[in-house]
C-alpha cells in the first residue's frame, strides 16, 4: 500500500540529484585534445600541475607549520612519574625549559622570516610558471603556423606540377620544367613533412605543461593572443628580491639562534616524593654545562648561510634590473618594428603566391623563376608567423620581469 507513494518520493530525489549534478558537469573543463584552449586557461591549467609551483606550496605549508610551532616561544613542559612495585615509594617531576638567551623569540623571528620567504617565492613560482607557459603556447601557434605555411607550399607545388604535366603534353613545356616542378613537389612534401614533426614536439611540450591532451585545432590562430597587455608598472619590489632579502633575513634569525643554542635550556621545575607514608616536595632546577659542545658546528655553519643569502640578494636584484631593461628595449624595438612593416604580411604573401602562379600559367613567368619566388614568399610568411612569436615573448618576458600579475589572466 506503500508502493506509489515511495515511488513518487524516489523519483523527486533522483530529480533533484541529476539538477544539482547538473552545473559540475556543465563547468567542468572540456579536456578532448580538439577542444579549444585559450592562453588564460592554459595557464590555469598549468599552475594545477607545475613542479616548481607545487613544491612552492609544500615549502609553504611547511613554514606555515613551523610558524604556528613557534608562535609559544616556551617548550613543551615533560611530566615524569616513577613508583616502585610494592607502592612504598613514589615520585612525580614536572619542569619547564627556559631558554636564559631567548632561543624561543629567536626560533619565532626565523619562523615568520621563512613564512614570509615562502610567500614571496610562490608568488614568484606562479608568475614563472605562467611566463613559461605562455611561451610553449606562442611557440605552439608559430609552429601551427608554419605547418599551413607547409601545407600552403605542397598545395601550390601540386598544382604547379600538374599544370607543367600538362603542357608537356601539350609540346608546350620541356621535359627540363617537368622535372623541375617535380622536384619542386618533392620539396614541399619534405618541409611540410619537417613543419609537422616541429609542431608535434611544440604540441607535446604545450601538452605537458597544461596536463591534457592537444591537437593544433585547440589553439589560438595568433601568437600575440599568448601575450597578455601590460597592467601598471608595480610599486613594489619584485617578489624574487623580496623573498631572497626575506631569506637574508631567515638566516641572520637562524644566526643568533644557533648563537643563543650555545647556552642549553634551563628547566625548573617542581618534584614531589612519596616514601613510607611521608611526602617530599620542593622545587627543581637542572642545567647543561656548556664546557666542550658549545653547537660550534651550527654557529658556523649558520655564519656561512648568512654569507650565501646575502650574496643570493646582490645576484638576484642585478639579474632583475637587467631583464628589465632588457626586455624594455626588446619590447620597444618590436613595436616599432612592427609598425613600420605592412599591416598584415600573411596576406601579401598569399596575394604575390596567387600572381606567380597566374603569372606561371600565362606564360609570363619561366618555371625556374618561379619557383625560386614561391620559396621566397613562403620563407617570407613564415618568418611574417615567427615575427609574431617572437613579439610575443618578447612581451611576456617584460610582464615576468615586471612580476605583473596579467601573466596569470584570471588563474586564482
Amino acid at each position: 500500500m506503500f508502493s506509489q507513494p515511495l515511488r513518487g518520493v524516489g523519483f523527486a530525489i533522483l530529480l533533484v540529484l541529476l539538477v544539482a549534478a547538473a552545473p559540475s558537469r556543465a563547468t567542468e573543463p572540456d579536456t578532448r585534445a580538439g577542444a579549444f584552449l585559450s592562453p588564460d586557461a592554459a595557464v590555469a591549467a598549468a599552475l594545477e600541475v607545475h613542479p616548481q609551483v607545487r613544491a612552492a606550496e609544500a615549502e609553504l605549508a611547511r613554514a606555515e607549520g613551523a610558524a604556528s610551532e613557534a608562535a609559544a616561544v616556551l617548550s613543551n613542559p615533560s611530566l615524569s612519574l616513577a613508583s616502585t612495585l610494592d607502592g612504598a615509594r613514589s615520585s612525580a617531576q614536572a619542569s619547564l625549559p627556559i631558554s636564559l638567551a631567548s632561543a624561543g623569540w629567536h626560533q619565532r623571528a626565523l619562523s615568520r622570516a621563512e613564512l614570509d620567504a615562502a610567500r614571496s617565492e610562490l608568488s614568484r613560482a606562479r608568475l614563472v610558471a605562467a611566463a613559461g607557459t605562455r611561451r610553449t603556447y606562442a611557440d605552439a601557434v608559430v609552429s601551427t603556423g608554419r605547418v599551413r605555411v607547409a601545407i600552403e607550399g605542397q598545395d601550390l607545388a601540386a598544382r604547379l606540377s600538374r599544370a607543367v604535366h600538362r603542357l608537356n603534353e601539350e609540346g608546350e613545356a620541356s621535359t627540363l620544367n617537368l622535372r623541375l616542378a617535380r622536384l619542386a613537389e618533392v620539396q614541399a612534401a619534405a618541409g611540410l613533412l619537417a613543419a609537422r614533426e616541429a609542431e608535434a614536439d611544440a604540441l607535446s611540450a604545450l601538452s605537458a605543461a597544461v596536463g591534457r591532451p592537444l591537437q593544433s585545432e585547440a589553439l589560438a590562430a595568433d601568437p600575440l593572443a599568448a601575450a597578455p597587455d601590460a597592467t601598471a608598472p608595480p610599486s613594489s619590489e619584485r617578489s624574487d628580491i623580496t623573498a631572497a632579502r626575506q631569506r637574508l633575513e631567515a638566516a641572520e634569525a637562524d644566526l643568533r639562534l644557533q648563537r643563543s643554542s650555545s647556552l642549553q635550556p634551563v628547566s625548573i621545575g617542581a618534584f614531589a616524593e612519596l616514601e613510607e607514608g611521608r611526602t617530599f616536595v620542593g622545587p627543581a632546577l637542572s642545567f647543561e654545562l656548556p664546557l666542550f659542545r658549545r653547537n660550534q658546528g651550527g654557529r658556523r655553519q649558520a655564519d656561512a648561510q648568512v654569507l650565501v643569502a646575502n650574496a643570493a640578494v646582490t645576484t638576484v636584484s642585478a639579474r632583475a634590473q637587467t631583464e628589465v631593461s632588457t626586455a624594455t628595449r626588446r619590447v620597444a624595438e618590436a613595436q616599432a618594428l612592427s609598425e613600420a612593416l605592412i599591416d598584415d604580411p600573411i596576406a601579401e604573401a598569399r596575394s604575390a603566391l596567387a600572381s606567380i602562379e597566374a603569372g606561371t600559367l600565362a606564360g609570363e613567368i619561366d618555371l625556374p623563376s618561379a619557383v625560386l619566388l614561391q620559396g621566397e614568399v613562403l620563407d617570407g610568411e613564415a618568418a611574417a608567423i615567427e615575427l609574431l612569436g617572437r613579439i610575443a615573448s618578447a612581451r611576456i618576458d617584460l610582464l615576468l620581469a615586471t612580476d605583473d600579475p596579467a601573466l596569470l589572466g584570471g588563474a586564482p
